[in-house]
């Protein structure tokens, strides 16, 4: 397939031509047509551009050979597909053989290691100055295929000495300060994988939207490693202080497991917001980076899509048998459909269950009015205004700027919203409006129904085309609207919308809305409802049958009467 459709983009006949075989294989089976020209733009159409990753690994002294030869495979075929690494290795008892395992892998790798000293200079004045933010050409591979191998040392201009510093952090935090290099990830290897999440039963996050996420994430573990050293014998039972006792060994090395979480989470934090917007963290485990299947390898899968293996608005309790046995209503289509995941109940060595994705994330913001005033939003139309509507003590925390958000509806519709009409159905029946950035993405959720047993409905979904696919802005959307609506959420869709296979995968169950409801209430209509939620909740509203289709054919004739608001 990408063989005819970027034919002209790869050359077959170049000398690297291993190089574009790996591209064409890896790209068959893991990326969409977008993203395939994405990556091809980014890493292989311009040779001026070098694009570096800061690899971040801990424990290689810990490796069996074998596991070591993979990694280096990993190494290779990163640098083989556009992405130049830069080694660091942490401060650590084990860190010059560390040093020299990483030489041997690189070197197995058919690339050359360039071990480098005094990689972070602190200056007479207390400031610092890293080796990647001047214009160095020893990053310009100069020297072709060469890796360079950091400890983390630091030159002392006042003093003419160098230091190893114990402080990883800040000493990531100022080398990857300012840098004149071209850094699109980062990457950390450790032997735990990404930051524990407690909806996947401690295995890791998926995707960490940072700017979001870092204080809460990091406060959890804090938290975690507290009560864990300040703990207590359930009683002063003999039993009960023994059984702390004999677990004790456990109990630290979890501890120890939390506090590298930490600091990996740290390290994640301060280096992504010295890149770039676009920049990508990850974290995983060595075994993970190692894996040979590039589809499954989360480095090589994240270079070429720049998203994670499974998506993170994925729901944790589905499985294919529950969706198709909850589906009122299927097409013929839909029984081909991938769906979630089942989430294990401990942890396994899988890349899916010990990798997550970071972002520096997006500003997210939160519109929970019921009513549109002219003190809540901005660019409401005349007809909204009451002249004796009551000004609130305390203003709104975020004004919906209705402009904008006419704006985004539009351009990602590529219609033109009747604003006037829009309000007229929405207004008073707000349930929540979720903007991304700068109106980048924007979910608009409403109560519909009988004011006796409303529920939640996806009005309006909708992300600027050019973002569609990045900063995983429409993952970042469903999860929050999950986490918020976690007993149900219901939205509607056209039928020939490409997108219904990613809705899909998040609902539990879909009815066309063409079907019979019925009592012989059948209407023609172009729309697919979808639902999610908890389909044993609140089923005493929908009286005595109190089945799950029935309450869905509830909710359908409801959804599939609903006006667009479109101008004509």
């Amino acid at each position: 397939m990408w063989r005819n459709v970027l034919g002209r983009e790869l050359k077959l006949d170049q000398p690297n031509t291993a190089s574009k075989r790996l591209i064409l294989s890896v790209l068959n089976s893991t990326a969409t047509k977008r993203e395939a020209k994405d990556y091809l733009k980014k890493y292989s159409n311009e040779p001026s551009v070098v694009n570096h990753c800061l690899l971040f690994i801990r424990g290689l002294s810990g490796l069996n050979e074998s596991t070591a030869m993979k990694l280096s495979g990993s190494i290779k075929r990163l640098r083989m597909l556009g992405l130049r690494p830069i080694c660091v290795l942490p401060p650590g008892p084990f860190m010059d053989k560390e040093a020299e395992l990483l030489d041997t892998m690189v070197t197995w790798a058919a690339l050359k290691p360039l071990h480098l000293r005094e990689a972070l200079t602190e200056t007479a004045n207390g400031s610092y100055r890293s080796l990647i933010s001047s214009n160095s050409r020893l990053f310009d591979d100069t020297v072709a295929g060469t890796v360079p191998i950091i400890k983390p040392y630091v030159y002392n201009e006042s003093s003419a000495s160098e230091y190893l510093s114990r402080d990883i952090v800040k000493f990531m935090r100022h080398f990857s300060e300012g840098s004149s290099l071209l850094i699109d990830k980062f990457f950390i290897l450790n032997a735990i994988g990404g930051t524990p999440s407690p909806e996947r039963n401690g295995n890791a996050h998926v995707f960490v939207n940072l700017s979001q996420e870092f204080e809460s994430l990091k406060g959890s573990l804090e938290e975690q490693v507290y009560l864990s050293e300040n703990r207590q014998p359930d009683s002063e039972d003999l039993v009960d202080r023994m059984r702390l006792h004999i677990y004790e060994d456990m109990i630290v090395h979890r501890e120890e497991e939390l506090k590298e979480h930490i600091q990996d989470l740290e390290l994640m934090n301060c280096v992504l917001s010295n890149l770039s917007s676009g920049s990508t963290g990850l974290i995983t485990s060595i075994k993970s980076a190692s894996v040979f299947t590039d589809t499954k390898n989360p480095l090589l899968y994240n270079l070429l899509t720049d998203r994670s293996l499974i998506s993170s608005s994925l729901p944790r309790f589905k499985n294919k048998n529950a969706v198709q046995s909850h589906t009122a209503i299927k097409d013929e289509h839909d029984t081909d459909w991938d769906s979630g995941y089942n989430m294990p109940t401990n942890k396994i060595n899988d890349a899916v269950f010990d990798t997550t994705v970071y972002k520096k994330g997006v500003d997210i913001k939160i519109f929970d009015y019921r009513k549109l005033t002219q003190h809540n939003s901005i660019g409401l139309p005349a007809e909204f205004i009451a002249s004796n509507e009551p000004i609130p003590e305390d203003g709104a925390d975020f004004k919906l700027d209705l402009n904008k958000m006419k704006h985004i509806l539009d351009k990602s519709f590529n219609r033109s919203l009747d604003l006037s009409h829009y309000l007229r159905r929405i207004n008073g029946r707000i349930a929540s409006v979720i903007v991304i950035g700068n109106y980048e993405g924007i979910a608009i959720l409403t109560y519909e129904g009988p004011e006796e047993k409303q529920f939640v409905y996806l009005d309006k979904f909708a992300v600027l085309p050019q973002l569609k696919g990045s900063l995983g802005i429409s993952d970042i959307i469903f999860n929050l609207m999950f986490k918020k609506f976690p007993r149900e959420v219901l939205w509607r869709s056209r039928k020939d919308n490409v997108v219904n296979k990613w809705y899909f995968q998040r609902s539990v169950a879909v009815i066309d809305l063409s079907t019979d409801l019925g009592n012989n209430d059948q209407v023609e209509s172009n729309f697919k409802m979808f639902y999610y939620g908890d389909d044993g909740a609140n089923l005493e509203k929908f009286g005595s049958k109190g089945t799950f289709q029935v309450r869905l054919k509830e909710f359908a004739r409801y959804i599939r009467d609903i006006k667009p608001s479109w101008e004509k």
